[in-house]
């Protein structure tokens, strides 16, 4: 099978979330194609998405998958 890890473009983009139940968590997104996060909330038509290296209930670096529904906002962090 061929590997098809080089073929997804890697845009990532350090955010925080809030989620509905009052749960902050920083990681990485990756955008892809997306010129801005806005963008990748706003057109992405998948229901869940991915932060890598987060933090979350005191511990760092872990992957967080995240239902978009259970946002109460998205804030792009600086680089």
């Amino acid at each position: 099978m061929a590997d098809l890890s080089s073929t997804w473009v890697k845009n990532f983009r350090p955010v925080m979330v809030k989620m509905r139940d009052g749960t902050m968590i920083t990681g990485k997104l990756n955008i892809g194609d997306y010129p801005r996060v806005s963008d990748f909330f706003r057109q992405a038509q998948d229901r869940y998405f991915v932060l890598s290296d987060a933090e979350h209930r005191g511990a760092s670096g872990k992957v967080v998958i995240i239902n978009k529904s259970e946002i109460v906002w998205a804030e792009p962090e600086e680089a």
